[in-house]
């Protein structure tokens, strides 16, 4: 009786499995992003860009430090403040590998 039980499971099993695939899966590869903050000011309005820009770039977002709430993506945005002061302006990067990449830059603008 112990032979059959045992000739039953192992037929069970071998018979109840599905056959195994093993697909060769390929990941993306990236060089991690950097890049500079440039910019350009007119009075109150400004123009920054992503500069000397390196590795792999996805999507570049700016946060324009004045607490609005008000975000940009894009490698050249434009942005009009309504007073002027100083800002630390926010640029993050980032590529398909989800590196990210930040960096801030202190930025001055007028009303003359």
């Amino acid at each position: 009786m112990r032979t059959w039980f045992i000739i039953g499971f192992l037929s069970l099993t071998l018979l109840s499995c599905e056959p195994f695939d093993l697909k060769r899966k390929t990941f993306p590869t990236c060089a991690k992003p950097s890049a500079t903050i440039g910019f350009t000011a007119d009075r109150l309005d400004v123009t920054l860009f992503a500069e000397n820009p390196q590795g792999d770039i996805g999507l570049i977002g700016w946060d324009f430090g004045d607490n609005k709430g008000v975000n940009r993506v894009g490698t050249r945005v434009a942005y009009n403040y309504e007073k002027a002061g100083t800002y630390i302006v926010t640029m993050t990067i980032a590529n398909t590998c989800d590196d990210i990449f930040t960096t801030t830059y202190r930025i001055t603008v007028r009303n003359q």
